[in-house]
């Protein structure tokens, strides 16, 4: 039977190790740290007056949790007072509309595909409308999802008022409501801690 050369060196014994002198020197035992009390450490304490003076001083490390509802305090402290300099810098006055207040309508809940030709035409149904204006993004100029209808007449408002809402405009249900910022006394919009809220 013919064995490869590098297989068989594989079974091939290895060379005998080489030899060393013995260590002349005997290696003694590690010598081991005496015991003692505390007696010689007990300047290093504190002392009880030293302990309440800097237990004062300590500040325990703030937990993740507590980080947590910290930061959810401050923002909820920083929001209410953002509120609060809003609503009292705020005016209706100072604003000017050329539309009536008591023939226009707000419509919310509108669909970003939706323009103003498509909304006029759906409220057209409740009778001649006037104008048609949705609200844009002043930064992105992208529609916000809600506008005003101005109507030729009062009554047609309210009949749009009492029928509109919940209707479909390009799949979505939409919402409609009065212009309350110029018909109800003491309104503030939601922005500044007004609105309706929930309630719709």
């Amino acid at each position: 039977m013919n064995i490869v050369p590098h297989i068989n060196a594989l079974f091939a014994p290895r060379p005998p190790l080489e030899f060393k002198q013995p260590y002349s020197q005997q290696v003694g035992k590690k010598r081991k740290l005496p015991y003692e009390g505390i007696a010689k450490c007990l300047d290093s304490f504190e002392t009880p007056d030293e302990y309440e003076e800097n237990f004062k001083k300590f500040k325990p490390i703030e937990q993740r949790k507590e980080r947590r509802e910290r930061i959810a305090e401050e923002r909820k402290t920083l929001s209410q007072d953002t509120v609060k300099a809003k609503a009292a810098a705020w005016d209706p006055s100072s604003y000017s509309f050329e539309s009536d207040a008591y023939k226009t309508l707000f419509v919310g809940r509108l669909s970003f595909m939706t323009d103003e030709h498509k909304l006029k035409r759906e409220m057209e149904q409740y009778g001649p409308v006037k104008s048609a204006v949705l609200v844009y993004d002043k930064d992105t100029s992208k529609p916000r999802g809600y506008g005003f209808v101005e109507f030729e007449h009062e009554r047609d408002m309210k009949t749009a008022y009492k029928h509109a809402d919940g209707r479909k405009i390009d799949g979505r249900r939409i919402l409609v409501d009065v212009e309350r910022g110029r018909t109800v006394k003491d309104w503030k919009p939601r922005k500044i801690g007004g609105g309706l809220g929930s309630s719709r």
